[in-house]
């Protein structure tokens, strides 16, 4: 058969299985859209449809979130409209994801890849709610893809991932990784200039309005409830998700207290949202450092959860399968693919290290930044591409020492 003919079934075949399983899902998930994060970006994208500009419900300039996905959600007129996109952009990924390791490695690999991809609990999950990660996930492997190409436009690249960070935040230091990978690159200059564009625009907004530069209130509201909370909250003698909320209430009091006290104002309630987050990130990045034992072992476990957990929660709501039974073989399979991406990440390293070095820091950098206590599977959804083209490395090596070429 003709390698172009070839190619067009594995192509059909992948999407097909793709477009089945997301939408399969899309059909038992009875209108089940929304996570409780899907407002915040609701609300402003209604206030900029309204003409009012990016604020919140209230009225409030809107800090917390950026503007990426609001402007997404903006072209739609449903809910289930944005949704059926999102499983259609699934559906272009694995597509992607197959050229990518095909151009690359063996056919093999590429329809694994593919298969992985199209099998993925939380990418499933998560492309049927109105939340960033879909869309971030396929903005995250166009730039990666960009940047790999010999002659990439690296001021394009520049803006598409300051761009990301408009969509999550987290992305707000990736272009670090990409600059490490690639610093010996011409134009890698270029790239991080135009990297900062964007994000740099938002911050000068956001400080016009509220007085604080900063991105997003988010950091400094997570240092506060999901680093320097659980680093007490991890040693406590009772279970850790009660513990948690009793921390983060009692650091919320008292950074409150401070804050009035360092002000002379009679309530931090006075301040703006983001002046609020900026006083939480201050006061929870001290706390924080003063127990490092408490955050480094804060920081293990959110990073096993981000590797490791299989939402198996999410199927036990759409599926007939005992809930018992589905766990253990969603959990089984997600440490499978895990061990068996940080085994071809190892072995892609012998066969071309400018791969694997990015693969690898991109890997990392996403499972660390949202490490807290925060941790979930579905901040392994924006790196699930990477993971299984290594994992698909992995097991195609595996195959081939299991069954050598008879050749």
């Amino acid at each position: 058969m003709r390698p172009m003919r070839r190619a067009s079934l594995d192509l059909a075949f992948l999407a097909a299985l793709t477009l089945l399983t997301n939408f399969v899902y899309f059909a038992y998930s009875n209108g089940d859209f929304f996570f409780p994060d899907s407002a915040t970006y609701i609300e402003p994208a209604r206030s900029m449809l309204a003409g009012r500009g990016f604020l919140r419900a209230n009225g409030i300039f809107e800090t917390f979130r950026t503007p990426g996905y609001p402007l997404f959600l903006m072209l739609f007129r449903s809910f289930t409209a944005v949704v059926v996109v999102q499983h259609l952009m699934n559906v272009a990924l694995a597509i992607a994801i197959y050229l990518f390791a095909r151009q690359r490695f063996s056919r093999g690999v590429a329809i694994a890849a593919g298969v992985l991809f199209a099998l993925d609990t939380p990418t499933i999950h998560y492309a049927n709610k109105v939340l960033t990660e879909t869309l971030f996930t396929l903005g995250l492997f166009a730039l990666l893809w960009l940047v790999l190409h010999p002659r990439s436009n690296m001021f394009a690249a520049g803006l598409l991932a300051g761009a990301l960070v408009l969509v999550r935040p987290a992305a707000i230091l990736y272009f670090v990784v990409i600059a490490i990978v690639f610093m010996r690159r011409r134009r890698i200059v270029v790239f991080v200039i135009a990297s900062l564009i964007l994000p740099l625009g938002w911050a000068a907004r956001n400080k016009a309005r509220t007085g604080v530069f900063a991105i997003s209130d988010v950091a400094g509201i997570n240092m506060l409830m999901h680093r320097a909370a659980p680093s007490l909250a991890i040693f406590d003698d009772y279970d850790f998700a009660d513990a948690l909320k009793d921390r983060q209430d009692e650091l919320v009091a008292d950074a409150d207290s401070e804050i009035e006290g360092t002000l002379h104002i009679a309530s931090a309630g006075e301040l703006n949202p983001a002046q609020h987050a900026m006083w939480f990130g201050k006061i929870g990045r001290r706390i924080a450092l003063q127990h490092p034992v408490g955050l480094a072992t804060v920081l293990v476990r959110g990073v096993c959860v981000n590797l490791f957990d299989s939402d198996a929660e999410a199927m036990t709501m759409v599926s007939s399968v005992p809930p018992s039974l589905l766990e253990v073989v969603l959990d089984v399979w997600t440490h499978a693919i895990t061990l068996l991406a940080l085994f071809g990440t190892f072995l892609l390293w012998k066969r071309d290290r400018t791969l694997s070095l990015l693969f690898a820091l991109t890997i990392a950098y996403f499972v660390l930044i949202s490490a807290g206590s925060e941790a979930e599977s579905r901040f392994r959804v924006p790196i699930v591409p990477v993971l299984i083209i290594t994992a698909a490395i992995g097991a195609d090596a595996i195959r081939r020492a299991a069954v050598p070429d008879s050749r």
